[in-house]
């Protein structure tokens, strides 16, 4: 994103104008539009349906990370770190976008990565990882007391996830309500959004209370119920807004009670891909050419599709967050990689060449 397409200032700052001086934050997105899925809306026999194209963020890679790292990366960089330090799967979208980022303004970056179910994504992930320049290092092999210049070194949980960046959705909310009160959108009942570190439905569960909406966010799992479920959904808001109490004076907590997370979309583990969720993406793909994918995006569409159907909601607003990159990352490919070039404990993930499979 060039400086003159993103905000000046987020509508966090415009809002609350007392947190500009103590949050750090630096303008990677834009604000993205809203759009009435019609076509799709017409299939499901739901006459309101709607989608926020959180896919079109930034130029640089879509969806919801970059939101989170306007923050976090400010952070880093206000500190004087020369290195990031991150944490996801090897098919992580977030791993991806931290790096792009943090590459962006000098920052080294190191990737932590654990093993997923493999697919075509994970491998293409891994060598855009690598592509990139990070430093990549399997979590069985991990041992962060053993990594040099760690005073230079910035820490960045799973998914951006952290008081500060779940910021990223308050903002993100705040969002929504100007474009409601712009008249781009009606009020959505409901909205929902893959819940899985859990700082994009923890954001948009403070952010809505914060500016005034009335929309209920219903999470769809798509990991272990141990890492995302409604009460830490809670906990999260809560000391993002602990965050931003300490230097706002007369905002009452809200109450966290009736957030809901729904669990019977995940499949079998973090990663895996369900019957369910590829139907999702075809019918997003089919009816309004929007691109999903199987681990997050498609199983909260999943979750939508069939809660909706069993509830009669045909002229209730609903929105679906569509948390999904949607630019192109073939250009950041290294002509040439291959899994060879990856330290040694990926290699398993190559046994079958899935990029190429017919």
């Amino acid at each position: 994103v060039t400086l003159s397409k993103a905000r000046k200032l987020p509508l966090l700052f415009q809002e609350f104008p007392e947190l500009k001086d103590h949050i750090p934050w630096m303008p990677l997105t834009r604000m993205t539009p809203v759009q009435k899925l019609r076509k799709l809306g017409k299939k499901l026999g739901l006459n309101e349906l709607w989608v926020k194209r959180d896919d079109k963020t930034s130029d640089i890679y879509g969806g919801n990370k970059p939101r989170k790292l306007e923050f976090v990366l400010a952070e880093a960089l206000q500190q004087k770190k020369t290195k990031v330090i991150t944490y996801g799967g090897t098919g992580s979208n977030h791993c991806l976008a931290t790096l792009l980022f943090a590459k962006k303004y000098g920052l080294e970056t190191i990737l932590v990565l654990w093993d997923q179910p493999i697919t075509a994504h994970v491998q293409r992930q891994l060598l855009l990882f690598q592509s990139l320049g990070a430093r990549l290092i399997h979590m069985n092999d991990f041992d962060y007391n053993k990594l040099p210049d760690q005073d230079k070194i910035y820490n960045i949980g799973p998914g951006g996830t952290s008081p500060l960046g779940i910021l990223g959705y308050v903002e993100a909310a705040l969002e929504l309500k100007k474009q409601v009160d712009e008249g781009l959108i009606p009020e959505p009942e409901l909205i929902f959004v893959a819940a899985g570190s859990l700082g994009t439905q923890a954001g948009l569960e403070l952010g809505i209370r914060l500016c005034g909406l009335h929309s209920k966010v219903m999470g769809v799992r798509v990991t272990a119920k141990e890492f995302a479920n409604a009460d830490l959904v809670a906990t999260y808001a809560r000391e993002s807004y602990a965050l931003i109490k300490e230097h706002l004076g007369g905002v009452p907590e809200p109450s966290f009670k009736g957030v809901t997370v729904l669990d019977d979309y995940a499949g079998a583990e973090y990663g895996a891909v369900t019957q369910e969720g590829l139907a999702a993406i075809e019918l997003m793909k089919k009816y309004e050419g929007i691109q999903l994918e199987t681990t997050y995006t498609g199983k909260a569409l999943a979750g939508l599709i069939d809660y909706t159907k069993k509830h009669d909601l045909k002229d209730t607003p609903i929105l679906f967050w569509n948390t999904y990159n949607s630019v192109d990352v073939s250009k950041y490919m290294k002509r040439g990689i291959t899994y060879k070039d990856l330290p040694e404990a990926f290699h398993k993930n190559f046994k079958e060449d899935l990029l190429h499979k017919k």
